[in-house]
């Protein structure tokens, strides 16, 4: 979705509905990706073209050319494919940390839990859970790194 919002230049309506029909084409066209290729570099070349009817479709005044929009597309590529590989990384390391720690992160950011109610939940402070956070996140940080670092 990030891609998308770049080169819907943050228009969040724009952005949404790109994103909509991109996933659609996605879907659509599913047997037709090469399953060795870069499925992201893919996806986001769909939402390049989708943005290209939408706007055509608005007739909307046009801030940037489709060149530029084209440049931006290509140029945030390399991008969308980094941070695919970040994520793949971060499920990874996820994968690795203890019960406790899995459980925090868990809490925290999958089930928006506030530092407070966590603290409290188990008896603790709530520096001592931000404590916590910042080593675990720093510990993920480093895994992360050094997966993607090996995997080049």
């Amino acid at each position: 979705m990030s891609f998308v919002r770049v080169i819907a230049m943050n228009r969040h309506d724009d952005a949404e509905e790109v994103f909509q029909r991109t996933c659609m084409v996605l879907w659509q066209k599913f047997a037709q990706f090469d399953g060795g290729g870069n499925f992201t570099a893919w996806a986001c070349r769909i939402a390049h073209f989708e943005l290209l009817k939408l706007r055509e479709s608005k007739n909307k005044i046009q801030i940037l050319s489709d060149e530029a929009i084209e440049q931006l597309a290509f140029a945030a590529e390399p991008i969308s494919a980094e941070i695919s590989e970040r994520r793949t990384a971060l499920a990874n390391c996820m994968k690795k940390l203890s019960t406790a720690d899995h459980d925090l992160i868990r809490q925290r950011y999958f089930e928006s839990v506030s530092v407070s109610e966590i603290a409290r939940r188990v008896g603790r402070s709530s520096h001592a859970i931000y404590r916590e956070l910042s080593r675990v996140h720093g510990s993920l940080s480093k895994c992360v790194d050094r997966s993607v670092r090996e995997e080049a």
